[in-house]
């Protein structure tokens, strides 16, 4: 396995709103894209906790793509399953 160059990083704060109980939700984020590689950017995303009151949230889940329109539609989708409007 390759090891790829960092080109840019960055720690984001990724917020969403649940649908029913109006409850606002954080994780804390490392984007990374690097020169190379199949999916060359990487969302490393850790829960900022009180968890909701209905539920609990995965504490880390990781999203990589290959560029960054991908990882943010990913976003989305798994802010979706968990009924949880992604706000930016």
């Amino acid at each position: 396995m390759a090891d790829y160059k960092v080109i840019y990083e960055s720690r984001e704060s990724i917020l969403g709103r649940l649908t029913k109980s109006k409850e606002w939700i954080q994780y804390k984020g490392v984007l990374r894209i690097t020169d190379g590689g199949k999916m060359p950017v990487t969302l490393d995303m850790t829960f900022a906790p009180p968890h909701p009151f209905p539920f609990n949230m995965p504490d880390s889940h990781r999203i990589q793509g290959k560029n960054v329109t991908e990882v943010h539609a990913k976003v989305v989708k798994f802010f979706g399953k968990f009924g949880i409007e992604f706000k930016n």
